[in-house]
């Protein structure tokens, strides 16, 4: 990557000092309010890395919301360690601000819905949705997942744009997998197999000679089953970071049938409960059966895993003898988990102020088979997967709400809506990460006793630090997705073809000069003093963020500039511009390239997209 800056045009009466970037993570100036909000723009919030708003929901005994609350009336904790709260603000209070602006993301899990389940059930969200944005200052916007990732709608309060997103979602189709014929295949087999193990003689025989090859087919859909969810959770995260670009709170409506934490976990509970949940001895023909007395709880609060403890809860890896394979079946299944991906995804998504509102279509034709397991097939074959326990963990540890019933769906939505416009919004400085990324576990509680026996309080449990490096990426890749531009330096952009050699360790890729452009008059620069000459100053942070033709994103590229102005010479370098160059090697295709660039002294962002053709480079044989 080559980083320079220099004056655009004109005499260089600018100079510009690029340096290394840096993930100290330098807080910006706070908000300042510009006038009305307009309703054709973007409104971005500051991009500050330091302060941390958290939502929560208080309600009574009858689900009603508790007004009135103050910072006296809250604890918080992260990690364990006390932490003070700055500021307490009414949900209520900041709709009509930048920081509290509502935006509802419909999320249409393509991959795991039956068509006329998502059909019934999107009809009613349109309406909801009709009837939120004719009530309330709220936007709404819209993605699906099939093959990839597709953005549908980008934040509107267009009720009419709305409404045809949602129609042209109908007749969107469903991509075609193979994990619902293996589910159902597997099924049938894991319970006729069961169904013989549990008779005499020599149809228990044949049942145990079939076992190894169920279970080899119980391996390979938990397998495909582990890839499919990681892959959808991966997508779901790529749509978190990209939700960065949107001010105020974020509450995604995801529409799907259900994805499993423990991809398994149903059917090795029900392995171990018929083969290894009481005794068995072999007398000729005879199958004596005793119940059995083994009582395990998994450490983790799993129904299965290696790490385990006994009814005095001493921890022990319990080696079982003749118990049909259900512990090793177990120990397989464990090792499929997603959990930590659903964990990570619900952490980044408290960051960013997301909020998750799950739904699972009602089975309205149960002849279906489907991931989900419909009524029929219930009560003909073996569940294999909790399909709604991934759901229901990003809803919890959100602080949001999870619909998996069979009817009221109205009733959900509108619980909803009233959910994410009755919070409370707290802001606290976290602890200094010291550089470190991990997963920030956060305690809420009410001081009040009597408040707090009273009261539920639903909150966000988690964080993830991120540096402003990372949160500018996550803005990029938020205008590329959603094709939103904000451009408050009149920044211009041009992208050509370089004069440097490629790589050789990368031949048939065409280096690329990107070059942005920015007029000095437009640039926010702070009177210093430097060698006795006072000078006008600003420090920049930039981004480069390429989109390839399938959707994907290639890695992210940062560097940092300060522009150095004689106060002398202020008033002439206001005509000229500064400009910085970034180079990107790609081979032949169509792409998407986002720049963004952030400014310390105003706390200003700008982002430009353009897009781009590689040809194949002629000099290459």
């Amino acid at each position: 990557m080559i980083i320079a800056a220099a004056p655009w045009c004109g005499q260089p009466q600018a100079t510009a000092q690029a340096r290394p970037g840096n993930d100290t993570g330098e807080r910006s100036p706070g908000e300042s309010d510009r006038g009305p909000v307009r309703e054709d723009i973007v409104l971005r919030e500051s991009i500050d890395v330091r302060l941390i708003s958290l939502d929560a929901v208080v309600t009574d005994s009858s689900d009603r919301p508790v007004t009135g609350l103050t910072r006296e009336d809250f604890q918080l904790k992260v990690e364990g360690e006390p932490v003070e709260i700055l500021s307490v603000a009414a949900g209520e209070d900041l709709r009509t601000t930048v920081s509290g602006r509502l935006t509802i993301l419909l999320f249409i899990d393509e991959r795991h819905l039956q068509r006329k389940h998502r059909d019934a059930v999107l009809a009613e969200i349109g309406a909801a949705l009709d009837a939120e944005i004719e009530a309330n200052p709220t936007w709404v916007a819209a993605a699906a997942f099939g093959d990839r990732l597709e953005p549908l709608l980008s934040p509107t309060r267009d009720r009419e744009a709305v409404r045809r997103t949602i129609e042209a979602a109908m007749d969107r189709d469903i991509p075609l997998t193979t994990l619902r014929s293996q589910q159902r295949s597997a099924s049938l087999a894991m319970r006729e197999t069961l169904r013989l193990m549990a008779a005499k003689g020599s149809r228990y025989r044949l049942g145990e000679a079939s076992l190894a090859s169920v279970e080899s087919s119980l391996r390979s859909f938990g397998q495909a089953l582990q890839q499919d969810t990681l892959q959808t959770v991966r997508a779901v995260r790529s749509l978190v970071e990209a939700l960065a670009f949107v001010p105020g709170r974020k509450a995604i409506l995801f529409v799907s049938d259900g994805l499993p934490r423990h991809p398994l976990d149903s059917a090795a509970k029900t392995m171990y409960d018929r083969l290894a949940g009481g005794s068995r001895q072999l007398d000729g023909d005879e199958m004596i059966s005793a119940r059995g007395s083994l009582d395990l709880n998994d450490r983790n609060h799993r129904p299965y895993g290696v790490d385990r403890a006994d009814r005095m809860g001493v921890a022990t890896n319990i080696v079982q003898v003749d118990d049909g394979g259900a512990f090793a079946f177990q120990t397989m299944a464990a090792e499929l988990s997603c959990a930590d991906e659903f964990d990570r995804l619900a952490a980044l998504a408290n960051t960013h102020r997301v909020t998750f509102y799950p739904l699972k279509p009602p089975v309205i034709d149960p002849a279906i088979s489907e991931l989900g397991e419909s009524s029929k097939d219930r009560g003909s074959i073996v569940e294999l997967s909790n399909v709604r326990s991934g759901l229901n963990s990003l809803a919890g540890l959100t602080g949001g709400l999870s619909f998996v019933s069979e009817t009221g769906v109205a009733e959900f939505l509108q619980s909803t809506r009233t959910d994410i416009s009755t919070y409370y919004s707290l802001s606290f400085t976290p602890p200094d990460s010291m550089g470190d990324t991990g997963i920030r576990e956060i305690t809420l509680r009410l001081r009040q006793r009597p408040l707090a026996r009273s009261s539920s309080l639903r909150y966000r449990a988690s964080y993830v630090p991120v540096t402003i490096q990372q949160n500018l990426a996550s803005r990029a890749w938020g205008t590329l997705l959603f094709g939103w531009e904000e451009n408050n330096h009149g920044m211009e952009v041009r992208v050509t073809r370089s004069a440097a050699r490629g790589r050789p360790d990368q031949p048939g890729h065409t280096p690329l000069e990107v070059r942005a452009s920015l007029p000095i008059g437009d640039l926010e620069l702070a009177p210093t003093r430097a060698a006795r000459t006072p000078v006008a100053s600003g420090f920049f942070r930039v981004v480069v963020q390429v989109q390839r033709d399938d959707g994907s994103r290639m890695p992210p590229r940062h560097f940092d500039f300060e522009l150095n102005v004689p106060v002398a010479e202020l008033e002439q370098a206001a005509g000229q511009y500064i400009a910085v160059r970034s180079e990107v090697l790609l081979p032949p295709g169509a792409y998407r390239l986002a720049v963004g660039i952030w400014e310390e002294n105003s706390g200003r962002s700008s982002f430009v997209v353009r897009e781009l053709a590689v040809q194949p480079d002629p000099s290459v044989a």
